[in-house]
């Protein structure tokens, strides 16, 4: 509306403008012709002259008339622009998807200060946030459900049955926030998975620059990105043969850890207990809580990780697998990890020197995401007795056939558990479609896969399996 009215007033002082222009032009023209009659010739001249600048000026106002209203007729023929009308129901969704976001979420206060590493938890799993005024304190509580269902189609030559089963795949309760300032954090998840209730994560976290970040606590080991993902964001429903062979998952310990020059670089360097998730289910474990020493590190020696990751064009998000948020520029990332007196499947080796490592290499842009990890194992005994290496990897790859919504996503691993040993691997065929309810975010998304799986058995025949899964998951 202003826009139309500057238009017309516009027009209309030129209009006065022109309108006195004339008025002037013809005073001056009466008053030099009044005192002209009876003139010489030189001052003919002077009169056919001012005529000609008179003629000429008016001229110019002509184009002048004409060019605006030229203008006026664009303007006129130009289309009303009409907004558009959302219903109730496509308003709402856009309200809670905007909310969604991390920047939303810090504009109206949701989100928690100061956390400056994506290693920490991400700010998605908190739905309800209470901080105290002066923002020292503060306390986010999050919660998380995947439902599933699984057919599995086992090896009859082996003695495996069919399966069918329905189950809450992970069930998990998030607590975390600040304390005494926005540099020191805290956070506490709990896990109800198939009823077993227990604490998954505690742990502390201080976070004065984002090149210098100290972690304390019971949390996972800083080795592969895979693991170190949340499961809430995986590309497929549950993490690769190799990586939950060679991933060294959770333990109490210490990680060092930044991500200097702008987020081109991460590094870990961390120290744990090495002893596994839960080592009071084993069996040295089982009999040292008989005499009271369930916490001891039997053999003496602790975990030591290194971790180093480029990411050449900025910033990688190590935390989710897929590219839901459609990447408009192209991100990298290359990484490398080594662990010494590592554990295998989660176990603790004793009476054994062993060193783990993985390379990685991953890549999102515009809806792809493809990601692969290469891990190598040499467990070297203290007494007599040979080596054994291992290996194994994944490849795998995700796109948005529709951009925040449907995803498609195939993978491939392979395992070797012993170099020496023939006919021991095992394969892993893998794929499966994603529909995200809440475009852009994982807070609410439907999965389904189906997967084979070879497992070579010596010199007899391989024993096949396949499987057909379907998960739903809620984030609230």
């Amino acid at each position: 509306m202003y826009s139309k009215w500057y238009k017309y007033v516009l027009f209309l002082v030129t209009i006065l403008s022109v309108a006195n222009t004339n008025g002037s032009f013809q005073n001056a023209f009466a008053q030099e012709v009044v005192p002209s009659k009876g003139t010489s010739d030189s001052n003919l001249e002077d009169l056919k002259w001012q005529l000609g600048v008179m003629e000429e000026s008016a001229a110019r106002q002509q184009e002048q008339i004409q060019a605006i209203k030229e203008r006026l007729d664009v303007v006129a023929a130009e289309p009303a622009q009409v907004e558009k009308v959302y219903n109730k129901e496509e308003l709402e969704h856009a309200v809670e998807d905007y909310l969604s976001t991390e920047e939303a979420r810090k504009k109206l206060g949701l989100g928690l200060p100061g956390v400056t590493a994506m290693y920490s938890p991400d700010e998605e799993k908190y739905s309800i946030v209470f901080r105290s005024s002066d923002d020292k304190y503060s306390l986010g509580i999050g919660g998380r459900m995947q439902f599933r269902y699984t057919f599995k189609d086992n090896d009859a030559d082996y003695g495996y049955r069919d399966t069918n089963n329905i189950d809450v795949r992970r069930a998990r309760l998030s607590l975390g926030g600040n304390v005494y300032g926005k540099l020191l954090h805290y956070y506490i998840e709990l896990d109800g998975d198939s009823f077993d209730v227990g604490i998954r994560d505690f742990y502390v976290y201080w976070t004065p620059l984002e090149e210098l970040n100290a972690k304390m606590g019971y949390f996972k080991v800083p080795f592969n990105q895979q693991r170190m993902t949340t499961s809430a964001k995986l590309l497929l429903q549950d993490r690769a043969i190799a990586s939950e062979a060679f991933d060294q998952d959770r333990d109490y310990g210490v990680d060092i850890y930044g991500k200097p020059f702008d987020g081109h670089l991460e590094y870990h360097a961390a120290v744990f207990q090495g002893a596994g998730e839960d080592p009071a289910e084993r069996e040295d474990q089982v009999k040292a809580l008989s005499k009271g020493k369930a916490d001891d590190n039997l053999d003496n020696e602790l975990m030591y990780v290194l971790n180093l990751r480029y990411n050449p064009f900025g910033k990688y998000d190590t935390v989710d697998e897929t590219d839901v948020k459609y990447s408009e520029k192209f991100k990298m990332s290359i990484a490398g990890s080594v662990v010494f007196n590592a554990k295998r499947k989660d176990e603790k080796l004793e009476d054994a020197d062993t060193i783990a490592g993985v390379a990685e290499l991953s890549m999102k842009y515009r809806g792809f995401s493809w990601h692969n990890e290469y891990f190598v194992m040499t467990e070297d005994p203290e007494s007599d007795g040979d080596s054994v290496n291992s290996d194994g990897f994944f490849t795998q790859a995700g796109y948005f056939v529709i951009p925040k919504k449907l995803e498609i996503a195939a993978r491939y691993s392979m395992l070797d558990p012993d170099n020496d040993v023939k006919n021991d691997i095992g394969k892993e065929y893998t794929a499966g479609v994603n529909y995200y309810f809440r475009p852009g975010t994982h807070r609410s998304k439907i999965q389904a896969d189906f997967g084979h799986y070879v497992t070579e058995e010596g010199e007899e025949q391989d024993r096949e399996e396949n499987f057909v899964r379907a998960q739903y998951q809620i984030i609230f």
